[in-house]
């Protein structure tokens, strides 16, 4: 039996280009890719609202959104 892979954390997406791009493009990609996010999960069709998607999608929203609010209380 197969056991599925767990995706990486956000955290480590955003730390990439935090060091790559800046804080400033980090933000821009994080909002985009929430905003994203938030919409495929909105759409019942959508593949992110699968039984093995759905709580993948809603660790990342969670994990964005956390970020989000951590750079707001240090701007």
């Amino acid at each position: 039996m197969t056991q599925a892979v767990e995706p990486r954390p956000e955290s480590e997406r955003i730390e990439l280009l935090l060091k790559r791009d800046g804080p400033e493009a980090a933000c821009a990609w994080v909002e985009r890719t929430l905003a994203i996010y938030r919409s495929a999960l909105a759409d019942p069709k959508h593949y992110a609202n699968d039984f093995s998607y759905k709580p993948r999608f809603e660790r990342a929203v969670r994990e964005f959104e956390g970020w989000l609010c951590g750079q707001k209380r240090r701007g």
